[in-house]
């Protein structure tokens, strides 16, 4: 060892700065050991200064355990927390006595979002949950609800939001909500359980949810949006209103540039009858099970059951050439029992593998031709079955526009069964090959 100088370190000066460095490191070792201890937080017992269990509670606020206990594990006791939580560093939150045993509620009139992540569509946004930081927030076990009497269609209502660059790991939750209890408002656009990333301003967030539950959504389940953003769902079920007089629900969606993964999970119940509104015929305006509009690659949909929407899974590219490469897998998946679509395909490339559709839907693959479209539609479905459906196994639907771009589907080593038609082409210049 030298100094600066280059002059050779005594032996006795080494083995004293070894000495020291190993002290430094048992002191790291130990304060290490201490910021990621647990800290308790109960509401049914009196808290006590440095508190050991739930009975005797460090804390009785989420967010004041959250804020003064900066990277310990929160353990939460059993028991209903009306609080909103803003998360802005690294935080871990477990319900102590198992999953269920926890909740935390969003106050009947909350306040709205400050940090600097908020999103500038609306001064007016409320989150139950708010994660605005570039560490990594862990959330176990916990109930989070975000049904509220809300009578305005004003600002944004989610359950969580992550942004900030920030990753949530959210294991075995209930998320219930966000949404309202008025039906006079049950018709809006906002009320999202989960929502990765923001557009305005824009935001990058990151999540992966593992075996999670959620429902009462007033408009989407978990939703990933924006360039950068990514969202994991796997052995989660997400489950909509079922049939809506109010609005067209997604159980999942990975859009604007976001990509995605769906995997091993359920998703069901997203359906609109909306009067005057929603209908068989109407695409815009139907609810779906998984919606990949504007995904990046590479986005998936693998091994997981989607049943009881209006559509099962739509694909849409918002590509401004056609992609080289599918941006979206579907592989090994069962639509079942969409009433109106099993697949709706658009412009770009999406690719189906080893999936089956069935059920009591009315279409099992439909492609989208128009003239709003400036890519071809370039899908493809190989060993794929398609069987029950009521009017065609697959279509074109096409508004039959002179500027329609040509397009293709390919569909291989599959099965068409027990449908009443195989195939409609409504288009002149988009060709299906079998």
């Amino acid at each position: 060892m030298q100094t600066s100088k280059g002059v050779p370190v005594s032996r006795r000066a080494i083995r004293l700065t070894a000495i020291c460095a190993a002290l430094l490191a048992l002191l790291a070792v130990g304060t290490a050991s201490a910021s990621a201890a647990n800290v308790y937080v109960s509401k049914s017992a009196p808290t006590v200064v440095g508190g050991k269990s739930c009975a005797q509670p460090d804390y009785s606020s989420i967010q004041t355990a959250i804020e003064s206990a900066a990277g310990a594990t929160v353990a939460v006791c059993p028991g209903t927390y009306t609080e909103q939580l803003a998360i802005k560093g690294a935080a871990k939150l477990t319900a102590i006595d198992g999953s269920g045993t926890a909740t935390v509620a969003m106050p009947a009139s909350p306040a709205f979002a400050t940090d600097s992540c908020a999103r500038q569509v609306s001064s007016e946004e409320r989150d139950e949950i708010s994660i605005c930081t570039t560490e990594t927030v862990s959330i176990t076990g916990l109930n989070v609800e975000a049904e509220i009497p809300l009578e305005t269609c004003g600002g944004g209502l989610d359950g969580i939001f992550v942004a900030g660059g920030g990753t949530l790991r959210a294991t075995n939750l209930a998320i219930i909500g966000a949404g309202t209890t008025k039906a006079n408002a049950k018709g809006c656009q906002h009320g999202i359980a989960v929502l990765v990333g923001s557009l305005e301003p824009t935001q990058v967030g990151h999540a992966l949810l593992t075996k999670v539950a959620v429902s009462g959504y007033e408009k989407n389940g978990p939703t990933d949006v924006g360039t950068g953003s990514t969202l994991s769902v796997s052995s989660s079920t997400v489950t909509g209103e079922g049939v809506s007089p109010y609005i067209a629900q997604n159980g999942v969606q990975i859009s604007f540039g976001a990509s995605g993964t769906v995997s091993s999970s359920t998703i069901s119940a997203n359906e609109c009858s909306e009067a005057g509104a929603c209908s068989a015929t109407d695409l815009e305006n139907q609810a779906t099970g998984v919606l990949f509009y504007g995904a990046a690659a590479p986005s998936r949909l693998l091994s997981s059951a989607v049943s009881g929407d209006d559509i099962g899974a739509y694909y849409g590219s918002a590509s401004a050439t056609e992609p080289a490469r599918p941006e979206v897998t579907m592989s090994n998946d069962l639509f079942s029992n969409n009433r109106y679509e099993g697949l709706v395909l658009e412009a770009g490339k999406a690719s189906v593998t080893g999936s089956t559709i069935n059920g009591t839907g009315n279409i099992g693959i439909d492609l989208i031709q128009s003239k709003e479209q400036t890519i071809a539609s370039e899908s493809s479905a190989n060993k794929t079955t398609i069987e029950g459906q009521s009017e065609e196994a697959i279509k074109v639907t096409s508004d039959k526009s002179p500027s329609d771009i040509a397009g293709t589907f390919k569909f291989l080593n599959g099965t068409l069964t027990g449908n009443t038609a195989n195939l409609l082409n409504e288009s002149t210049n988009f060709t299906v090959t079998f």
